[in-house]
């Protein structure tokens, strides 16, 4: 993220043998005044600048002509020198030729939020029930519902975008719903955002059976031994630190058990931790990496300074230190007994005379494309070994911290790790040991044709029934929120200033359902290409409008919507107002309608500019919610006929039996008094023998008929 070029002589780098290389393995420190000479680089903008001087720890790269540091340093004030490492610390493998030194940071920011994998989840079994599991997502998804319907959105985008960074907020702010919500809208004034906002949740609880994730009230930080900040952490303690994002552990711990037990950490690597109350009433924190094998975890005491993780809840309330029972924890990888076998070392020298180039790569490239896809292929064959038989094999290929550097780092060959992974896929198919529908996926490429047909699916084990368990939550999840849209009302304003334009935004409305219903059946589901060409016929409509009128065009279009209102008990489909644009080459989609939408209702004053604040690198919203509309929108029929009956005796008994010419002179009148003689007039409602809501004037005359769709919004709500 920041990274600059400078002269050897400008940067003092000290590899002290003091500091042991095994505690301080991928730990390092850094000067606060080295940051602030970064942070003065001209090409920086406000936000980066903000960012990089209030972070507190970095991921380094420093690359000299004596080789490579890459890890963690922690941000000191009064550090000596530039940078700090311990002695023999630089990778001599790649040097930087020339009298010069890079040196890049990316900042490093901690979260207490998490998402249990599908690999924590089976290796933490029973540990983590499937009960509970579901508890905490219905309390989730009842936060979200809570949080929209509210518009308290602090908790729920915090959880919702996991926002660690600068960055992640910009990445945020491109998002057009992001964008609405930082400029005051309330998701409740659409449809479309309420539920654009709620699918987001959805889709965070990857509740498909391949990416099953479970909201849990933990965290994830990055792990340092005491030593490198000065820190006093008792043994078998840890201390969790928003301020450096950092998980303080003791020196001893580290040195005698942590790094082997949590597959050969060093400073640079992160933790989920749980806070939790364990069975005897003490406080404890599980901590443990992804990727995990089975037992790699470590359970420690919180210290009496370790920040709390509170996780929100509906009603306002906070769930810290859930209550749990660590007897239920699988043993602890030392002390059980795996036999491993070996692997080859890499066969390059350690030194390649030549300066960089493709070719001098060659070796190093075939063999990260021979490796490609073990990593993987390893860890589904132990997760899919630990869920059927609650164990893995004695006889291992290697150590998942071996496959893992395999894959990534030293160019291990990793033949004999794929040859396992086929056997063990293949021994579990012909010992036909069902296999639950969320794994069955990770084996087959692992399988020939033959074996793939005789996989057998499981019916009973518990990740079916969580699995199935989650499906029917998020089905009940996506009903509640389309019952929550149909409350969806933009404010008066809205109406107010689209009331012109309703003919041209209906038309609008008409062109985009006209391209969806034209291009799908009646059972048929619309797919991109559909949605695609919706949206160049809605923006080829818009086009022939002056630019300075396109905005009235889509105010005219919500006005129309909305005064319409929902039907038969759906919400109303406003899509035609928040489409993107046309795809990008890369990711993404560049602006389109929905952000000419949020243009024109900051025309009308709806919404400000958006506010990206932030405190720690957290997103933050006004402390006082956007209000939702004070009313709903209601049609009344018939009032020109009434206006008729009351005025002029002898008006005929039907309305097909008025003469145009009189009827269309009732409507001009009814168009006159409803801009300005109407306006304040209190109405009085009944209900008919005949099940019909009325209104009635002040003088007790008929006014009108309320609109059969809008009878269901007009009894719930009292103000129309």
């Amino acid at each position: 993220r920041f990274w600059g070029f400078f002269d050897a002589a400008g940067v003092a780098i000290e590899y002290s043998p003091e500091l042991d290389g095994r505690l301080w393995d991928g730990c390092g420190l850094v000067g606060r005044t080295f940051v602030e000479r970064l942070a003065g680089r001209p090409e920086l903008d406000e936000r980066h600048r903000r960012e990089l001087l209030r972070t507190r720890r970095f991921e380094v790269t420093c690359l000299h002509e004596a080789g490579q540091e890459k890890g963690h340093v922690l941000v000191v004030d009064d550090l000596a020198v530039d940078f700090l490492f311990p002695a023999g610390s630089s990778k001599g493998e790649l040097a930087l030729a020339g009298n010069q030194v890079f040196v890049g940071l990316v900042p490093v920011h901690a979260s207490d939020e998490m998402c249990l994998d599908i690999q924590s989840l089976i290796n933490l079994h029973p540990f983590f029930k499937p009960e509970q599991l579901l508890v905490w997502m219905e309390l989730e998804s009842e936060l979200f519902l809570e949080g929209i319907a509210g518009g308290r959105l602090a908790e729920v985008m915090g959880r919702l975008t996991g926002i660690a960074s600068e960055e992640e907020l910009a990445d945020l702010a491109s998002w057009h719903v992001g964008e609405y919500l930082a400029s005051g809208g309330h998701p409740m004034w659409f449809a479309g955002i309420a539920r654009s906002l709620a699918r987001q949740h959805l889709n965070r609880l990857g509740r498909r059976e391949r990416r099953l994730r479970c909201p849990v009230p933990g965290g994830r930080y990055y792990v340092f031994p005491a030593a490198v900040g000065g820190r006093n952490i008792p043994a078998g303690h840890i201390e969790l630190d928003p301020a450096t994002s950092t998980a303080w552990v003791n020196d001893g711990d580290w040195l005698d058990y942590l790094v082997d037990v949590l597959g050969g950490c060093d400073g640079d690597d992160a933790l989920w931790v749980l806070p939790f109350t364990d069975r005897d009433g003490d406080k404890k924190v599980l901590a443990w990496r992804s990727p995990n094998q089975l037992g790699e975890y470590v359970l420690l005491r919180p210290t009496e300074n370790s920040h709390s993780i509170e996780w929100a809840i509906p009603g306002g309330r906070h769930v810290a230190y859930p209550k749990m029972n660590s007897r239920l924890l699988p043993p602890r990888i030392d002390s059980v007994t795996y036999h491993y076998g070996e692997l080859k070392e890499a066969d390059d020298r350690p030194q390649v005379t030549t300066e960089y180039s493709i070719a001098a790569m060659a070796s190093t490239v075939s063999r990260a494309a021979a490796n490609q896809g073990t990593l993987g292929s390893f860890c589904n064959v132990a997760m899919v070994t630990k869920a059927l038989y609650g164990r893995l094999p004695e006889r291992l290929p290697a150590t998942l911290e071996q496959v893992i550097d395999g894959s990534v780092k030293t160019g291990l060959d990793l033949t004999p790790v794929k040859v396992w992974t086929r056997k063990a896929a293949a021994a579990i198919v012909r010992q036909g040991k069902p296999v639950p529908a969320c794994l069955a996926d990770r084996l087959r490429p692992l399988l020939g044709q033959k074996l793939q047909g005789e996989l057998v699916p499981s019916k009973g084990h518990w990740l079916d029934a969580l699995t199935g368990a989650v499906e029917r939550h998020a089905a009940q999840y996506w009903a509640d929120v389309e019952a929550l849209a149909t409350e969806a009302v933009p404010p008066v304003a809205l109406f107010e200033q689209g009331r012109d334009w309703l003919h041209v935004g209906q038309e609008l409305r008409a062109a985009y359902a006209r391209v969806i219903r034209d291009a799908t059946g009646e059972d048929d589901e619309p797919d991109g290409q559909v949605f695609e060409a919706a949206r160049i016929t809605s923006e080829t409509f818009l086009a022939q409008w002056p630019a300075a009128h396109r905005p009235c065009v889509l105010l005219g279009a919500a006005a129309y919507l909305y005064a319409e209102g929902p039907r038969n008990g759906e919400p109303v489909r406003d899509s035609v107002l928040w489409q993107l644009g046309e795809k990008r080459a890369g990711a993404g989609r560049e602006p389109g309608i929905a952000q000419q939408m949020l243009a024109a209702l900051r025309g009308i004053g709806l919404l400000g500019e958006p506010v990206w604040t932030d405190e720690g690198a957290a997103l933050c919203y006004r402390e006082t919610p956007c209000s939702r509309s004070p009313g709903v929108p209601v049609t009344i029929n018939g009032t020109w006929f009434n206006l008729l009956k009351a005025t002029r005796p002898g008006t005929p008994a039907k309305m097909s039996q008025v003469p145009q010419a009189e009827r269309q002179q009732a409507k001009a009148r009814i168009a006159a008094l409803a801009a300005g003689g109407f306006v304040g007039m209190l109405l009085t409602t009944a209900v008919t023998d005949a099940d019909r809501i009325i209104t009635r004037t002040p003088r007790g005359n008929l006014f009108g008929y309320v609109q059969r769709d809008h009878e269901l919004a007009a009894v719930r709500h009292d103000r129309w």
